[in-house]
């Protein structure tokens, strides 16, 4: 059910859409570089935490999705705890199936 998800966000990785790792997203959050951001949720809620008010002090959404080492390999790294997608449709159509899948 959620490998689409996963699929999307592989693809958006490729077209240089999104930022991955604590370093590049930290510094996407604070330039304002993106419009959603994806934490996992086997993150410790301390993580979950810092990630989401960043988002919200830089007006940027977040959605908490997915498990960590699955997040990494969609993307072709190693473990990750949050990615930032940069491209507002990519941003969109990410959030509508996360938010599709919960109802």
């Amino acid at each position: 059910m959620d490998e689409p998800i996963y699929r999307m966000l592989g693809l958006c990785m490729k077209a240089g859409r999104l930022l991955s790792g604590n370093e590049q997203v930290s510094e996407g959050l604070k330039k304002g570089q993106g419009v959603l951001l994806i934490v996992t949720e086997d993150s410790s809620p301390r993580t979950k935490d810092e990630y989401i008010k960043a988002a919200e002090r830089y007006h940027i959404s977040s959605k908490i999705f997915g498990e960590k080492e699955r997040l990494g390999q969609a993307l072709g790294k190693g473990v990750r705890t949050a990615a930032l997608i940069t491209d507002k449709g990519f941003g969109r159509a990410i959030a509508e199936k996360i938010d599709h899948r919960k109802s």
